[in-house]
């Protein structure tokens, strides 16, 4: 070891005992008169967090003019895409995942949509697959595509165009 690892190690032990039995260290006690507190200046960013007795102004009253935004997007999921076309084709089949689920009761295509102007466009599908089905989120909506069998026994892959709506996915078109 140096000469100056001895000195601090003798050094060392004696600053640390002066300050915690004489009480050298820096306090307002025992500071020299020159760095003793002295008065902050108002606005100064040492005053942060204090109370001061500084004059206070009132703010000027602030207008705020609210701004016409897209209405906020429903958190909805691929789950529930999947589920609202899963009702559909079920009500389409004839088995309703509900006895009293119907369009007319809950509808699920979408008021003014290319389906809604042309609900037949399933006529003849007698069967789907669900297991199969899946689907595709996005900003306004989301796509489900699922295998679907008509009458002839072809089965053919559909998809399904969904928006979102106040109350959950609707039904805009089907494609294949």
């Amino acid at each position: 070891m140096t000469r100056l690892g001895f000195r601090a190690l003798k050094v060392l032990p004696a600053v640390a005992l002066c300050a915690l039995t004489v009480g050298c260290a820096q306090t307002p006690h025992t500071a020299h008169s020159s760095e003793k507190a002295r008065p902050v200046p108002t606005g100064s960013l040492d005053t942060l967090g204090t109370t001061s007795q500084a004059a206070t102004t009132t703010p000027a009253p602030v207008t705020i003019t609210p701004t016409r935004s897209a209405p906020a997007q429903p958190p909805f999921t691929e789950d529930d895409a999947r589920y609202t076309v899963r009702r559909y084709l079920s009500r389409w089949i004839g088995q309703p995942l509900q006895p009293d689920d119907t369009e007319g009761k809950y509808p699920l295509v979408c008021a003014g949509s290319t389906l809604a102007d042309n609900p037949g466009r399933l006529t003849g599908t007698t069967a789907f697959d669900a297991d199969r089905m899946t689907a595709r989120t996005g900003d306004t909506g989301a796509a489900v595509t699922v295998p679907v069998t008509n009458s002839s026994a072809v089965t053919t892959v559909l998809t399904f165009t969904l928006r979102a709506a106040t109350q959950g996915y609707c039904i805009v078109d089907i494609a294949s």
